[in-house]
Formats: C-alpha cells, sequence, structure tokens
C-alpha cells in the first residue's frame, strides 16, 4: 500500500533529464578539451533520414517547396485577377486596386515572418513585387487604366509601406525589394512613357524616405539605390530641357519650373539629411553623404540654376552657413575633425561657385582678394589655420584667375615686355599678395612654426615674391629698352632676367639669416632652379656672347656664394 501524499516516480521523464545532462556534459568536454569526442551524437530521434548529406542541396528541398509552393499559389491569385479583369468581370479600375491590395497584403505577410528565416521572407518579398510591377506596368502603358501620375503615387506608397511594416523587425529584405521593385518599375515606366516628372518626383519621395529612414539608424544600406535613382532622373530632365535641340518629339513638357523644383528638391532633400546626422545626432559624415552633397550641387549647377541668380546667393549663404557650423559650433563642441574640415571644405566650395556664378570674372578675382586678406587676419588672430589656408586658396585663384601669376611668368620666364598686357591684375595682385604675407608674418612670431603652418607660409610668400620678381624683372627689362632703345638686342634682357632670379635667391637666402624667417629660407634654390632653367633654355640660344658670359658670371658668383650664407642660417638657427 502507499502512503497518503506518496507519488510514483516519473521513471520515463527522470530517464530524458539524465539522458540530457549526459549530453550537454560531454558537449562542455568537447569544447573545453578535457578529453576528446569518443562517439559522435547520436542524431535527434524524430529527424527523417533523407540519404543525403546536412550540407547537399536537395537537402533543403522538404523546407524549400512548401515555400515555393506557397509562392505559386500567390501568383495564381493575382492571374486570377487578371482573368476576371480580362472577361469584363471586374472593370480595368477595380481590378488593377484589387491587385495592388493583394500585393500588399502578400508584402505585410513576408514582413510579419520571423526575422531568422531569410529564405521565406525573401520569396514572399519576391511575390509581393512579382504581382505589383507587372500589374502596374500593364495597367499603365498598356491598358492606360492608371496616369502616370497615379502609377508613380502607387510605387511610392509601395516603397514606403514596405520600410513602415519592416521597421519593426529591422528586415532589410522586405524594404529592399519594396525599393528595388518601386525604383526599377518607375525607370522602366519613364521610358515607356516618355513622361519624365512624375517618376522623377517618385524617385525623389523614396529617396527622401530612405533619408529620414537613414536618420534614424534604418535602412543606410539603400542609401545609394534612392541617391543614384533621383540623381540620374533629375540630370536627365534638366538634359532634356536644356539641350540644343530642345525636348525630344514624344516626350510630356516639362515646364521650368517644375525642373527648377526638382533640383532645389535634391539639393535640399541630401542637405537636410546630412545636417540631421552630423549637427542633430552628431554622427560623423559619411563618404557617401559627403559624395551626394557635391553631386547634388553638380546636377543644380548643370543646366538650369546655371544662370539664376537666385541659386548663386543661395549658394553664398550656404557658404557662410557651413563656415560658421565648423568654427562656431563644431569646433567649440569638439566634435569630428572630420565634420569640422567636411564643412569648411564645402564652405570654400560654395563661396567659391556662388561668386563665380553670381559676379563677373573681374569682380569676383577682386571679391577672392577681398577674402584671402579677411580669412588671414581673421584666422591668424583667432589662431585658426584653417581659415588662413583658405586664404591662401583664395588669393591663390584669385592670381590664377586674374591673370597675374601668368603675367609674372612671362616677365621673369619668358620674353614679354614691360609693361605688359595685363598691369592691372599685376599690381593688384602684388598688393593683395604683400597684405597677405605681411598679416602672415604679423601673426606668426614663432620662428619655426608647425610644418603645416610652415607650409601655409611658404605658399604665401611664394606668390608675393613671385610677382614681385616679375615685376623686378619686366621693370629693369624696361628701363633697358627705355636707355638703348626699343631695336636693342634682346640678349641682354635674357641676362637681367636670369640675374633677377639669382638675385631672389640671394635675397631669400640672407633674409633667412638676418630676419630668421624660415619661409623664405625654402624658396632659395627653388628659385636657383629657375635660374638655370633660363639659363639652360634661353641664355644659350642668345646670339650675343657678351650676355651669355654675364649670365653665367652672375649665376655661378651666386652659386659660390649660396653655401656660406646657408652655414650662417645653421649657425645662427642654433
Amino acid at each position: 500500500m502507499s502512503q497518503p501524499g506518496w507519488q510514483a516516480p516519473e521513471w520515463e521523464a527522470l530517464e530524458r533529464q539524465v539522458r540530457d545532462l549526459a549530453q550537454r556534459v560531454s558537449v562542455l568536454e568537447r569544447h573545453t578539451g578535457i578529453r576528446p569526442p569518443v562517439a559522435e551524437e547520436a542524431a535527434p530521434r524524430h529527424a527523417p533520414d533523407t540519404g543525403l548529406a546536412p550540407s547537399h542541396p536537395l537537402a533543403e528541398m522538404p523546407t524549400l517547396l512548401p515555400i515555393l509552393g506557397r509562392a505559386l499559389l500567390g501568383l495564381a491569385g493575382a492571374y486570377l485577377l487578371r482573368a476576371l479583369t480580362e472577361a469584363g468581370t471586374l472593370s480595368a479600375t477595380v481590378g488593377a486596386a484589387a491587385g495592388i491590395a493583394y500585393a500588399l497584403v502578400w508584402l505585410g505577410w513576408a514582413a510579419r515572418i520571423p526575422a531568422t528565416e531569410r529564405l521565406k521572407t525573401t520569396i514572399g518579398s519576391l511575390t509581393a513585387v512579382l504581382i505589383l510591377a507587372p500589374l502596374v506596368w500593364e495597367a499603365t502603358a498598356r491598358l492606360h487604366a492608371i496616369d502616370p501620375w497615379t502609377a508613380a503615387a502607387i510605387l511610392l506608397v509601395f516603397a514606403v509601406f514596405g520600410m513602415a511594416i519592416s521597421w519593426r523587425k529591422n528586415q532589410l529584405i522586405v524594404s529592399t525589394f519594396a525599393t528595388l521593385a518601386a525604383l526599377g518599375t518607375g525607370s522602366a515606366l519613364l521610358l515607356a512613357t516618355h513622361d519624365v516628372l512624375p517618376f522623377t518626383f517618385l524617385f525623389l519621395a523614396t529617396a527622401a524616405a530612405i533619408e529620414a529612414s537613414a536618420c534614424l539608424e534604418h535602412w543606410l544600406s539603400e542609401r545609394w539605390l534612392g541617391a543614384l535613382a533621383a540623381d540620374l532622373t533629375v540630370l536627365l530632365a534638366t538634359w532634356l530641357v536644356t539641350n540644343e535641340r530642345g525636348l525630344p518629339q514624344g516626350y510630356a513638357p516639362i515646364p521650368h519650373a517644375w525642373l527648377l523644383t526638382a533640383q532645389i528638391a535634391l539639393l535640399l532633400l541630401y542637405l537636410s539629411s546630412t545636417i540631421v546626422r552630423t549637427l542633430v545626432r552628431g554622427l560623423s559624415i559619411t563618404t557617401f553623404e559627403i559624395a551626394q552633397c557635391a553631386i547634388a550641387f553638380a546636377v543644380g549647377l548643370s543646366g538650369g540654376l546655371r544662370t539664376a541668380p537666385v541659386a548663386a546667393a543661395a549658394m553664398l549663404v550656404c557658404a557662410v552657413a557651413c563656415y560658421a557650423v565648423s568654427f562656431l559650433v563644431l569646433e567649440r563642441q569638439g566634435r569630428s575633425s572630420r565634420n569640422f574640415y567636411t564643412y569648411a571644405t564645402f564652405g570654400i566650395l560654395l563661396a567659391l561657385c556662388g561668386s563665380r556664378v553670381l559676379l563677373s570674372a573681374a569682380l569676383a578675382n577682386w571679391v577672392w582678394s577681398a577674402l584671402a586678406i579677411a580669412c588671414i587676419a581673421v584666422g591668424g588672430s583667432l589662431a585658426r589655420l584653417t581659415l588662413e589656408v583658405h586664404g591662401a586658396i583664395y588669393l591663390l585663384l584669385a592670381l590664377v584667375a586674374s591673370g597675374a601669376l601668368r603675367e609674372g611668368a612671362s616677365l621673369l620666364l619668358g620674353a614679354g615686355l614691360w609693361p605688359g598686357e595685363r598691369q592691372l591684375a599685376l599690381w593688384s595682385g602684388l598688393a593683395a599678395a604683400a597684405a597677405a604675407y605681411g598679416l602672415a608674418v604679423y601673426f606668426s612670431p614663432d620662428r619655426e612654426p608647425a610644418r603645416r603652418k610652415q607650409a601655409f607660409l611658404v605658399a604665401v610668400a611664394a606668390g608675393f615674391f613671385w610677382l614681385a620678381a616679375g615685376i623686378a624683372a619686366g621693370a629693369l627689362t624696361g628701363i633697358y629698352h627705355a636707355v638703348f632703345g626699343a631695336d636693342a638686342t634682346h640678349a641682354y634682357c635674357a641676362t637681367l632676367r636670369t640675374a633677377t632670379l639669382a638675385g631672389c635667391s640671394l635675397f631669400f637666402a640672407w633674409s633667412a639669416v638676418h630676419w630668421r624667417r624660415l619661409e623664405v629660407s625654402y624658396l632659395v634654390y627653388p628659385a636657383m632652379a629657375l635660374g638655370a632653367w633660363r639659363l639652360v633654355m634661353k641664355d644659350l640660344h642668345e646670339d650675343r656672347t657678351g650676355a651669355l658670359f654675364l649670365s653665367l658670371l652672375l649665376y655661378g658668383a651666386v652659386l659660390t656664394a649660396l653655401p656660406r650664407l646657408k652655414r650662417n642660417e645653421s649657425h645662427a638657427a642654433h
């Protein structure tokens, strides 16, 4: 008899627990290396024996076949709706609406599948795409049951719906298939209907949805899909409107206002996304964002915005904003230096492009010279090397665009006659370069600055002394012809130019010793190299032996004197 409250042990359950515990101990021993495995684990009691290795492709067939069967049933339902529409049972509009709803149901079902079942999710998403894409294509291009704007709206709803329903599980497969369906079908319909605007705004809206998700750290790998489609369609619309032959026959009209809207929307879309991610979220700017913002600006400037003063003024405003963000926000907050340099670089690029589009060439050169002086002054007073470097870039571009550097090269290295063709550019460039170099020296009391600061000083000094040497050579040759007449031989002009370069080398070496300006010492040997080039390429080909004798004498004397000055410079440095 059994005692009250006493129960017989469940031997089978206890046996299963012991067996399970033994298997776990065996696995632990095998992984920790306590003892080698003595036997393979027994196969699951209820595993079906297929006679195939687990990695064999046919081993997956029992799982794959039901999924494919379900997909075929889904496609069969789509063809049933098509048959009812063709038979007249359903109107074209009702049939299209039912098919669209049917595709959305399939996409929703794919999003409800557990995230671990990737194959099932992929086939479910693909089934939804195969239902929707042919339906929208046929209803728009063949049956004309829906117009292109409605088709674009349907594709946008499908893409956004796919992103929304896959958000919670972060199912990239569902979102990617929905996005590809919208972009691919929209591209095909654009080519078939020759109606650019509806699908341009479809791609812009899809890209906007992707960027909004990217700001919340979703669908980052999809960003290039939307960006590529938006860039290409806006560029296509720009070319169709602005090419010399006009809009091709058969294309729907593209009003200029709509084109400008698309260009501005493309630019604002990626600027806004980048600002939110870098300034609001505090993330580092990515290569995609840098490239896409540059492409958006380039697409805008490629056609309709090129002659728009308002757009150029907006670029200048953006340049000021980029500078403010760089030096007033990012630098003070200690944010990523990548973000700082990116915003600062966009600032100078926008300033250059906007001023060049808005202003004439001559006025833009004056503005760049003023910006150069302002950047060097502000950067020096606030110890902001980046601003000083930007000032050097503005100065260099102003000197190149105005022709001042080219005129200096003609007077110094060529056979240009004084006073030359670009006197205003030459003297104004010299004044700007002198002011920039004077400010750079004033705000650099350290005799041995850091390497980056040193490179900046060398660049500004080189620009100033290049123009000064060109003017000196031009003045000497002008005085020569004034004394000996306009018909006097030019052989001695070549000697005067070579002497100018040799004299510059001596001056640089002497200045480095007495004024201890390190940046000037870097210009000694470049000046001598230019003198050697003149001696070989120009002076040796002159017809006066006396002029060649003087050139060789001056150049040789300078070569002899330079090592002594360089030794004095080394002693002064120590």
